[in-house]
């Protein structure tokens, strides 16, 4: 039962690795939309006079933040689909144990 337990912990950490990695993505994607929009405003607001709507031309980039987010999210993505197969693999062991101990006492 313990080597399963280490399995579902780590499971529960690759998730809550790349859900935090998710959040980093966002909160760079929104950090750098908000400077992209103040830096194509003329007036600071980051909008046209006339229209009330987003001026500028750029493009938001990919910051080193988002690409380091990216590459946790791929590892916790990979920690979770070894941890998930190590779990199937014990489940099917104990399985495989039970019917033997149920087979020997039939006999």
């Amino acid at each position: 039962m313990s080597a399963l337990s280490i399995s579902l912990s780590g499971l529960q950490a690759a998730g809550q690795r790349f859900e935090a990695s998710a959040r980093r993505i966002v909160a760079a994607g929104a950090e750098a939309g908000n400077s992209l929009v103040a830096a194509a405003s003329p007036g600071g607001d980051g909008a046209s006079p006339e229209s009330g709507q987003p001026t500028g031309s750029g493009r938001i980039g990919f910051a080193p933040d988002m690409a380091v987010a990216m590459v946790d999210m791929m590892q916790a993505e990979t920690a979770f689909k070894a941890n998930a197969r190590v779990a199937g693999r014990i489940s099917d062991m104990q399985k495989a144990y039970l019917d033997m101990l149920g087979s020997s006492e039939k006999r």
